[in-house]
């Protein structure tokens, strides 16, 4: 019976926690959070063969909603992984419900990626069933995480290090992701099956300890029932507190974001002056950059040491620069080395993450534009074709306006020119002289006067 349940709302999510389940309430409780949610809709089902998926496939067929059967073999248990894709396609055909199949090379991408294999699975498995749900128009997909595997989750979060999300758990909807069997414990899903007398696959590494996970669930959630018989529940009333906490923070973090953080160019700019003498200010810094892969202690050094200008610490794919005034985050990308040209009939070329275009114009026909991002040139001073490179040291030419020369590294200093945009400019050349340091000067030399016929502009996008 549904009124047996204790219901915990948080948004739009609904978590139902059975203190003892039948047959019946357990269809009964599935039913009503789909409906309450809004998603009878078309599912893609993800099915390894054990109990939990089958079940979960079991109660879409009972409710006759539209699904299809998803499943992937990790081959990493050769003839039993090998049983398991046919039973799951054997059970497809008894539903009459479409089936998708893939196999990966788990251990192998693991190897490459620098990732545990549990990673690495769940990886490769999300990333297939997201492209088969797109390639299909399954409306979403449905994984048969039950409130174990969300209490596992959640004291491996807490183990490992996370913010405030991870410690209130997986959640019954995110984004095109449902879990449907939240609410139910294991025993009561095993329970559910032998009822319905549906047979599945056990996994013979859910036995082994060697997994994070089977160790946390075969051996340490065990010593915490010796201290604490109602283990589970207590960590669901304090997971629902530390949710309800985690969205007031949200709400802070959201205001905060607003006020310090700007994007501009591809760059993410943190004026972290403005909160940096604050005591949670390391929190609200990581929360606003852990999307970027920096760890909570990297942050944490940064904000209680010396921030000189100049510094910089590194995730995998992103670089953090400290600068005057904020932080700056920018996406790694590769030295440029090469070099690229330009001829008088080119109309575009892709060069170190700008795109530049160029046309020519009469001069009586072009009304000059004063913008960083336009180059207007004397047509018959430039010599084609024009070269485009990063700006190395020595680099120098005559800032439009002055007549003398520059370096270009000096100019970067009075423009403020912080570090991490210094090391992606570049310049265009002709016959070795500098034209432009793209983005924010031209030379002297090379402007348009009165005496000009032919104006060759470049304009660059991002």
């Amino acid at each position: 019976m549904i009124d047996r349940f204790l219901y915990l709302t948080g948004g739009n999510n609904l978590w139902l926690i059975g203190s003892a389940f039948n047959f019946t309430s357990m269809l009964a409780t599935f039913l009503a959070f789909l409906q309450r949610e809004a998603l009878m809709r078309s599912t893609l089902v993800a099915v390894s063969g054990g109990v939990d998926s089958v079940v979960l496939a079991h109660l879409f067929k009972q409710a006759n909603l539209p699904f299809a059967i998803a499943h992937c073999n990790f081959n990493l248990r050769g003839a039993e992984a090998a049983a398991e894709t046919a039973f799951v396609q054997a059970l497809a055909a008894s539903y009459q419900v479409p089936f998708y199949r893939t196999q990966f090379e788990t251990t192998a991408f693991a190897r490459n990626h620098k990732v545990s294999i549990q990673m690495a699975a769940r990886s490769l498995r999300y990333k297939f069933f997201h492209r088969l749900r797109q390639q299909h128009g399954w409306h979403q997909l449905a994984t048969a995480h039950h409130w174990d595997d969300a209490v596992e989750t959640i004291l491996l979060n807490f183990i490992k290090g996370t913010g405030i999300k991870g410690l209130y758990g997986m959640q019954p909807i995110d984004g095109a992701i449902i879990r449907p069997l939240l609410f139910a414990r294991k025993q009561e899903i095993i329970a559910y099956a032998k009822a319905a007398k549906l047979h599945w696959h056990e996994d013979s590494s859910n036995s082994s300890n060697y997994y994070q996970r089977n160790f946390m669930r075969n051996k340490v959630i065990p010593l915490l029932h010796q201290l604490n018989p109602s283990f589970e529940a207590t960590l669901q009333a304090t997971a629902t507190k530390l949710r309800d906490i985690g969205h007031c923070f949200d709400d802070h973090l959201a205001q905060i974001k607003k006020e310090i953080t700007t994007y501009k160019s591809g760059i993410h700019y943190l004026a972290i002056h403005a909160i940096i003498h604050q005591p949670w200010a390391a929190t609200v810094a990581f929360e606003l950059l852990r999307p970027y892969g920096f760890t909570f202690t990297q942050i944490k050094k940064l904000i209680t040491g010396r921030m000189t200008s100049g510094k910089r610490i590194h995730a995998t794919d992103y670089t953090l620069y400290v600068d005057r005034k904020e932080w700056l985050i920018t996406k790694k990308k590769p030295l440029l080395r090469q070099q690229a040209t330009i001829a008088d009939a080119t109309d575009a070329i892709a060069y170190g993450g700008y795109r530049l275009h160029c046309q020519l114009y009469a001069s009586a026909d072009y009304l000059l534009k004063k913008a960083a991002t336009i180059a207007a040139l004397d047509y018959h001073k430039v010599q084609f074709p024009l070269t485009v490179r990063p700006w190395q040291a020595g680099d120098w030419f005559y800032p439009l306006g002055m007549q003398g020369g520059k370096k270009v590294s000096d100019l970067l200093i009075d423009l403020k020119i912080p570090l991490a945009i210094k090391a992606q400019v570049c310049v265009v050349t002709s016959n070795e002289q500098i034209v432009w340091v793209i983005g924010h000067r031209i030379d002297e030399r090379f402007k348009v006067e009165q005496t000009t016929k032919m104006v060759f502009e470049i304009a660059i996008s991002i």
